[in-house]
Parts: C-alpha cells; sequence; structure tokens
C-alpha cells in the first residue's frame, strides 16, 4: 500500500501526471479490483461462464485492434512540431493486446488441458523458476527486438511477441515444470 501511495506521489512531484490522473488512476483501479474480485466469485465453479468470459476477452481485445487501425488520429502540431505521435503511442497497447491475448488463451489452455499446480515444496523449484524468468526477461528484452519485430513490424510484433512471452509463461514453462519435477521424483 505504501509503495502504491508513493508511486501516485512520485507521479504528480516529477510533474509526468496530475493530481487528478493519479485519483483518476487510483480510482478505475479500485473500481477494476471489485469488478474482478465480483466477477471471480460469479464464475468459481460455473466452466460454462468461464468459457463464456474467457471468449468475450478475445472477442474484446479484437474490437479493440480493429478500431485503433481504423480510427483516425488527429495531428497537432505546435511550433512545427509534433505533440503526440500517434503511431509511437499505440506501441505500448498493442504490447498489452498481445499479453492480454496470451492471457485469454493460456487460462482456457491451463482450465481444459494442463490443470497446472505448482509443485510446492519441490527441491528444484527455485531453480527452474529462475530460468524460466530469465528466459521471459530475455525474450521480452531481447529476442522480441531481434527475431519478431524484424518480421511483423512494429505493431503486430509487439503483439506477436508479447503474446508468445505469456504462452512460455503460462503454458509451455508449467508444462515443463510438470514434466522435469515428476522425472526428478
Amino acid at each position: 500500500m505504501i509503495c502504491i501511495l508513493l508511486i501516485g506521489f512520485s507521479r504528480n512531484f516529477l510533474g509526468v501526471h496530475t493530481p487528478q490522473d493519479v485519483i483518476v488512476g487510483f480510482s478505475i483501479s479500485i473500481i477494476a479490483i471489485f469488478v474482478a474480485g465480483k466477477l471471480q466469485l460469479l464464475v468459481e465453479g460455473n466452466e460454462k461462464l468461464a468459457d463464456i468470459l474467457t471468449f468475450c476477452g478475445i472477442a474484446f481485445v479484437i474490437v479493440s485492434l480493429i478500431y485503433v487501425r481504423v480510427k483516425p488520429y488527429p495531428l497537432d502540431y505546435v511550433d512545427g512540431k509534433l505533440l503526440v505521435d500517434p503511431v509511437k503511442m499505440q506501441v505500448d497497447f498493442f504490447k498489452a493486446c498481445g499479453s492480454f491475448l496470451g492471457l485469454m488463451i493460456c487460462i482456457f489452455i491451463d482450465r481444459h488441458f494442463l490443470h497446472y499446480e505448482i509443485p510446492v515444496g519441490h527441491e528444484n523449484l527455485s531453480i527452474l523458476t529462475a530460468i524460466g524468468l530469465g528466459f521471459c526477461f530475455s525474450w521480452k528484452n531481447y529476442f522480441i527486438k531481434a527475431m519478431i519485430l524484424p518480421c511483423f513490424g512494429t505493431h503486430w510484433g509487439n503483439l506477436v511477441g508479447y503474446f508468445i512471452t505469456v504462452f512460455f509463461a503460462m503454458v509451455i514453462f508449467p508444462m515443463l515444470i510438470t514434466k522435469i519435477t515428476k522425472a526428478v521424483d
């Protein structure tokens, strides 16, 4: 809680956000946490509803991508300089869409096929976790730029790259952990 408050204060202190920005950000976060908690209680044990919400999440990403690609953006200039470049602003959006799409698909795969449970107390779990985190970090910071962006371009490359990162973290690596821990036992 202290870190959250300090981050809000720092955004305002550094002048990168107004107090209104910080208050709205906090408000949206509180509402999102409340709604997510209520949805979790509603979905718990109801596989059909969970699948419907998963597919709604996937549809939301697709509709959002279409909207962002079709929507015209104003090009505002101040003293001959472009104030906000809409192409650069979309990069984070495509990263978020790739991550969220990966999350929705991976949740579906885990719920129906993997049923992964963390092998708590296994002697190699911390080493395996460190390896997985290292791979995800390397993939996100180096390989997406070197391998994916040249093939798909900045926007779609980030979407594909972040999707692959989430897919690895939530499907591939848990499968590897399961196989390794069963082989060691």
